[in-house]
């Protein structure tokens, strides 16, 4: 078989021994060996010392990895003001994960992008989440409540629709709601048993409102907050009212991808999020944005 010049094969278990065999007089190929491999086996500690310290620097590099997380990019829980991610969920995550000693990358988008994300492990989690039998089957939650959403509905200030609790009377009106979210037990199965005579899908809790300001719908549920806090962005604050009594009031988490194994990641954020509760971090959090958790 045809080689250049210079370039000779190294036989399987001859090593360096082999190259200069082919490459070197026998006086010489003495004076390489007699050199040379006495520094090389002298050299082996220090290469299996180096090789221990790289594989450990291997290791702390991918359990100090930077987990990204996605969120809906929704006032006030998580969003972009004036160039900067803000959020009163931005902040509680990153609070939380900072004292567990994660660094942590947040990602704003659609709900629905969120959820296919963490489905196929694209990202490593999402807040705020629900628990329903569906996301159970890819996502793994945390244990300690993120945080307590209570459900509404929402209709224009001049509507005469009213509200006493029972969701049947509002079964003929047209119900504006964001694609691929949860609105809890109640009123989730309401809208796959099909209760309402239209059901209207926005991808943001601003188009849901500008719909319902339009008369594309008659009402639309939201979480309070953020369906206050975008009216309010959109200066309409003054156009929409809430109906009492709430729908229901429901925990939401942070989960991760069943992709991957997080339970060292969960059980440290778990630790982290209850600390903050307890020492006064996270009321605090919820009152720069909220006035009140």
């Amino acid at each position: 078989m045809w080689r250049p010049a210079g370039i000779w094969p190294i036989m399987p278990g001859k090593g360096w021994l082999n190259a200069l065999s082919v490459t070197t007089t026998k006086p010489e190929r003495h004076m390489c060996a007699t050199r040379f491999f006495p520094r090389l086996a002298l050299s082996w500690p220090w290469w299996g010392l180096w090789l221990a310290c790289l594989i450990q620097t291997g290791i702390a590099t991918a359990g100090a990895q930077t987990l990204v997380l996605a969120a809906a990019d929704s006032v006030p829980t998580a969003y972009m003001d004036n160039g900067k991610q803000t959020g009163l969920l931005v902040d509680v995550v990153k609070e939380a994960f900072k004292r567990a000693g994660h660094s942590v990358e947040i990602r704003l988008m659609p709900w629905a992008r969120c959820l296919a994300d963490a489905r196929t492990g694209h990202v490593d989690g999402i807040f705020s989440v629900y628990q329903t039998r569906e996301r159970q089957e890819f996502l793994t939650y945390a244990q300690e409540v993120l945080i307590t959403q209570v459900q509404a509905f929402f209709v224009r200030k001049d509507s005469s629709i009213t509200f006493d609790g029972d969701l049947n009377k509002l079964s003929e009106l047209r119900i504006g709601i964001i694609n691929q979210t949860s609105y809890g037990p109640r009123l989730d199965s309401a809208l796959e048993t099909g209760l309402f005579r239209k059901v209207d899908t926005a991808h943001s809790a601003s188009s849901n409102v500008q719909k319902l300001l339009h008369h594309r719908v008659d009402l639309i549920p939201s979480y309070r907050h953020v369906v206050l806090d975008t009216a309010r962005t959109l200066g309409i604050a003054g156009e929409i009212r809430e109906l009492t009594p709430a729908i229901e009031a429901i925990p939401s988490y942070l989960a991760f991808s069943n992709k991957r194994d997080y339970a060292a990641v969960i059980s440290a954020f778990n630790q982290a999020l209850r600390a903050m509760k307890k020492d006064g971090t996270y009321d605090a959090i919820f009152a720069k944005y909220l006035g009140r958790p």
